[in-house]
């Protein structure tokens, strides 16, 4: 049995550009880096989302409390 080295954490492999698909390895060298380019703004845009998100989430959360308290549910 092989023995993990320095620093392996056992985490597994990542896909290039987080696909994993047969065609990928068929890109050449410029569409490899547009890919690349574009999966740094498709990241940003989803962390971009989440966030919006989480904002909806605590705006609607607060809400909801004010909705209850004015029914005299809490």
């Amino acid at each position: 049995m092989k023995r993990p080295g320095i620093g392996h954490n056992g985490a597994p492999k990542s896909e290039p550009f987080g696909l994993r698909a047969a065609w990928l390895r068929f890109a050449d060298q410029s569409e490899l880096r547009r890919l690349a380019k574009l999966h740094v703004r498709i990241e940003r845009k989803k962390a971009a989302m989440k966030e919006l998100v989480v904002e909806r989430q605590k705006i609607m959360n607060r809400c909801i409390k004010r909705m209850r308290r004015d029914e005299g549910k809490n």
